[in-house]
């Protein structure tokens, strides 16, 4: 079971450890902070750590990687996995959460270009 989830950080110095957090674990954004809805991302986490997170609809679009560690799809459910203690790659079901593509077709960004500004 996933550890209670955290919530987007509210402050601007939260937000730029969230962003470093992200980017220790190897992960590299590739969308602009325009597509990034933070609630989205609250009520993702919330559902992850409550156990309610729907993992067979998340499963027909899964988190999609590049092959190094880009983030090519699937962003929100990054943010949210990493806030709530969730482990995208060991979800059971019958698709796999995670898959990788042997290329990167988009640009690379910075977590802390991406994530949505503090209220």
């Amino acid at each position: 079971m996933a550890a209670p989830a955290a919530y987007y950080p509210t402050t601007d110095a939260g937000r730029q450890r969230l962003a470093a957090e992200l980017a220790a674990r190897g992960l590299t954004p590739t969308q602009v902070k325009v597509n990034f809805r933070q609630g989205k991302i609250e009520a993702m986490a919330a559902a992850m750590a409550a156990g309610t997170f729907d993992w067979t609809a998340a499963g027909l679009q899964p988190v999609v990687m590049g092959p190094a560690g880009e983030v090519l799809g699937g962003h929100h459910r990054v943010i949210a996995a990493h806030l709530s203690g969730t482990d995208l790659t060991t979800i059971p079901g019958p698709r796999p959460q995670v898959q990788h593509v042997p290329a990167n077709y988009r640009p690379v960004l910075a977590w802390i270009d991406v994530l949505p500004d503090v209220p």
